[in-house]
């Protein structure tokens, strides 16, 4: 019997396209940056600012794709081969557990306790065939079309009485399998094969609300596709860079309620160690005194003298350290201003009903949205004044001396006082 859980959870998947979420989706990632953009995000999960963050794995090696999974829930897994499992963690009560799965084919969750795994196998064989192995062995064998669904979510209840292993789909009993004895539940793993992208929720045990977006391959495609779906016409979502080291909880509020309540297309925020915004910054607030630096509007937004020098990037870093304030709380009066050049898209907000303008962006996201969508598509896009985030670094101040350790030492020391000083509130 379908559990009442299993009823809601069908109900918020229904009824989530008319729930207006905020979403922030990052390109991630490397783990030192995300180790202080996490802080920024739990709390502005813990403060109901947003409703989800979505980590997009474009790790560039396998600890940082490890560390990325122990602080997230899959939600998304694809492969273009065979797959690889990753560890889920959904509520286990009485050896049994439900997961809401919508995928073309192949779906693979693996169950194991000590030396023992069943891995179920449902619609693969092009969708036509299930099986369960016992240890790499196959023990049951189903021939029947459509287990799988591309289009819609169907639930997935599996749970293990009088030792048989029971699947049941939408309430309707599809497997029943006679198993060792006293299995018990302990590790269950997901995984999709063979071009098969599925999307998956679950009650999770932990990291409420991250979630771990897995990518066929290492490309800005799947992230676009993604977003251009009626499930997210009424959300806005944000796209974050994974160094971004600061966020100012207290106005990401005003942010988002200015994307929803406004015709722009990207809304930028006022970005510390962002070309563009720098010059703003000096230029017309006076925020960036000239005696420790000259700062131009970069040639066509692009490059410049801040992007191109580690030691520019970071004494302008330690020097919105230690004067947030001026940053901050400047009267800005809700100042907005066009941006018809390029611009680093390192944060910025887009209503969800408009993704589909956005789609075919990722051969080169920056230049077509910031450059060629405002020539030939009128989009309209802007620096919104009023919020600030930091992003850490471009890769030639990389190449020319800054000191990433000291300034991500500096940024969270920033982070602990903000809090004790009830910026966040």
């Amino acid at each position: 019997m379908r559990s009442l859980y299993s009823y809601i959870l069908l109900y918020f998947i229904i009824v989530y396209s008319y729930y207006n979420m905020n979403i922030i989706t990052i390109f991630a990632g490397r783990k030192p940056n995300i180790e202080i953009l996490k802080k920024y995000l739990t709390k502005a999960l813990e403060l109901n600012i947003i409703n989800e963050v979505h980590f997009w794995n474009n790790a560039r090696n396998s600890d940082d794709e490890d560390y990325l999974k122990t602080i997230s829930n899959l939600k998304r897994t694809s492969s273009t081969g065979a797959g690889n499992y990753i560890l889920i963690t959904p509520t286990i009560l009485n050896n049994s557990f439900e997961l809401n799965i919508r995928a073309s084919n192949d779906i693979h969750i693996k169950l194991t306790h000590l030396d023992l795994e069943y891995e179920i196998v449902l619609g693969g064989w092009d969708n036509t065939k299930s099986v369960i192995r016992e240890n790499n062995n196959i023990i049951f064998n189903l021939i029947e079309n459509n287990i799988a669904d591309k289009n819609n979510y169907n639930n997935f209840q599996i749970n293990i009485t009088n030792d048989v292993l029971n699947i049941i789909k939408n309430n309707k009993l599809i497997i029943s399998q006679k198993i060792k004895y006293y299995f018990e539940i302990k590790n269950i793993y997901f995984k999709t094969g063979h071009g098969s992208v599925a999307d998956l929720t679950y009650n999770t045990t932990q990291n409420k609300s991250f979630y771990f977006m897995d990518t066929c391959e290492k490309s800005w495609k799947n992230y676009y596709n993604y977003y251009n779906d009626k499930t997210f016409e009424n959300d806005i979502i944000i796209k974050c860079d994974d160094d971004i080291v600061f966020i100012d909880l207290h106005k990401l509020p005003k942010f988002i309620d200015f994307i929803k309540n406004n015709d722009y297309d990207l809304v930028f925020a006022n970005t510390i160690n962002n070309g563009v915004s720098a010059y703003f910054q000096q230029n017309k607030y006076n925020l960036i005194p000239k005696e420790i630096m000259d700062l131009e509007y970069p040639p066509g937004g692009s490059c410049g003298s801040l992007w191109e020098s580690g030691e520019k990037a970071e004494i302008l870093h330690n020097y919105f350290i230690k004067n947030y304030d001026n940053f901050l709380n400047y009267e800005y009066n809700n100042e907005v201003i066009q941006i018809n050049t390029r611009f680093s898209i390192n944060f910025f907000g887009y209503k969800g009903k408009n993704w589909h303008k956005i789609i075919n962006c990722y051969n080169n996201d920056e230049c077509t949205l910031t450059i060629d969508y405002v020539k030939n598509k009128n989009f309209k896009n802007i620096l919104y004044f009023d919020f600030y985030v930091a992003h850490l670094s471009y890769f030639k101040q990389n190449e020319t001396g800054i000191n990433l350790d000291k300034l991500t030492d500096n940024y969270n020391k920033l982070y602990i006082t903000m809090e004790e000083n009830g910026r966040f509130k």
